[in-house]
């Protein structure tokens, strides 16, 4: 009986020793970089979100308490910011998510407006690149920012 016993036990400690090494001796993937503080200014955040690199290596962060999204390059520089706190177009209340689609189309999780807005990735700055988009709820999205991306469409649940 207590050979039974011995076998199994001797057979679980022999793989164990097998398998324990590797799994201890593994090393996190080294760090490479960082960006941000708390703050209100261009590169700062309160409450970063979600998160998304598009096809250029350019990473957008939802700033959740500042009620905005922000454009980094892959090395963290500062590119550009939209969205200021309100529930117009372009307008955030604590933006949560964000994603990036095939054709460089960025759409932000609205959380506080219960929304997803969508954006072009490269925008327009003046009213000659002007798009307009008209939303599931018949909502006009206007087509001049005076920021970028610009906005083509917005989505709320009813």
């Amino acid at each position: 009986m207590f050979a039974k016993r011995l076998i199994p036990a001797c057979l679980g400690l022999l793989i164990a020793s097998a398998v324990l090494p590797a799994a201890v001796s593994a090393q996190p993937p080294p760090y490479l970089t960082q960006w941000g503080t708390y703050g209100a200014g261009d590169g700062q955040f309160d409450g970063p979100g979600g998160m998304a690199v598009d096809a250029s290596g350019n990473v957008y962060v939802a700033d959740y308490g500042n009620h905005r999204v922000q454009k980094f390059t892959s090395t963290g520089a500062y590119v550009a910011q939209w969205g200021t706190h309100g529930s117009g177009n372009g307008q955030f209340n604590g933006p949560e998510g964000v994603a990036v689609d095939a054709g460089g189309n960025v759409y932000v999780a609205d959380f506080g407006n219960n929304r997803i807005q969508k954006f072009t990735g490269t925008g327009s700055t003046s009213p000659s690149g002007a798009r307009s988009a008209q939303g599931p709820d018949s909502s006009t999205v206007p087509s001049a920012w005076p920021w970028t991306p610009a906005a083509t469409s917005t989505w709320r649940t009813t």
